[in-house]
């Protein structure tokens, strides 16, 4: 019968798993659901509830680990080494599952390296506790895709120049984007120039963005449907320039097919504005 293996787990600079000095004895909190944040109100009069959208909580992972070192004064340096990458943070990190294709975003909440003075020589234990405000499970890679812009009186080109790629090459200022995942994805979406008033459509959904702004040749605009931050040059604020009334593109599970519109500028034959948009596979 095959077995469940949680295999190596990156924090920081530290391994946990096999080949490590640092054993996974146990893993919770990764495949259970975080607690349902429920929208339900009551039914005046009646039985029942009248039931909304259900969203999730923070999920929160802990580990217990087991350290194995081959003297005292090893099993000293294991403990502060584990110490001193578990500190408070700033801001959320990755805790990687590299054999298990998973990542989530975290901070160590709690930390505990009990000591026991009858049997402590060249083993010991320890249980880190990681918040993860965003409860989503990513893949460890990052995919991307893109196309030109459909133009009729720029010819129909459509090179793929990303470094990594997946899914289908673009046709006719279209490509198809898989969120692999069980859960809707994010994505970053780039435009680079020169173009006229860009438009993303999301052909799947009928979502989609249309950009009342012109990019020259060299300029470039990014898009983070998450937070909703539109960066012109990667650091000035542009929010103003989405159109009114755009949806902004989610990536359901399986194929998403997206078209890419844009109006050539003038003195720029032959030169192509570019969408690229980058996501990872995205599960609850």
């Amino acid at each position: 019968m095959a077995q469940q293996r949680i295999g190596r787990i990156q924090w920081g600079g530290l391994t946990f798993g096999p080949g490590s000095r640092y054993h996974v004895t146990a893993i919770e909190g990764l495949d259970d659901m975080p607690d349902v944040r429920a929208e339900d109100m009551e039914r005046p009069a009646q039985h029942g509830d009248y039931t909304g959208p259900d969203f999730v909580g923070p999920r929160v992972v802990q580990l217990g680990l087991g350290l194995r070192a081959d003297t005292p004064d090893g099993l000293r340096d294991l403990t502060l080494a584990l110490r001193a990458a578990t500190q408070p943070q700033q801001a959320p990190a990755p805790l990687q599952l590299l054999d298990q294709d998973t990542l989530v975003y975290g901070k160590i909440r709690k930390r505990s390296i009990p000591y026991d003075a009858e049997h402590l020589w060249r083993t010991g234990t320890a249980a880190l506790e990681v918040y993860c405000a965003d409860p989503y499970l990513y893949s460890l890679d990052e995919h991307s895709a893109s196309t030109t812009a459909y133009s009729p009186a720029a010819g129909r080109t459509y090179p793929w120049t990303h470094p990594r790629l997946f899914g289908s090459a673009g046709q006719s200022g279209r490509f198809t984007a898989i969120n692999a995942g069980a859960s809707p994805a994010y994505s970053v979406l780039r435009l680079d120039g020169p173009v006229a008033n860009p438009s993303i459509e999301q052909i799947n959904t009928g979502g989609g963005i249309t950009i009342d702004a012109t990019l020259n040749e060299g300029e470039f605009l990014t898009i983070d449907t998450r937070t909703r931050a539109v960066l012109y040059m990667g650091t000035s604020a542009r929010r103003s320039w989405v159109r009114t009334g755009s949806a902004w593109p989610l990536l359901m599970p399986g194929e998403n097919t997206f078209a890419y519109r844009g109006t050539a500028l003038p003195g720029s034959p032959g030169q192509q504005s570019l969408l690229t948009i980058t996501w990872r596979d995205t599960s609850l």
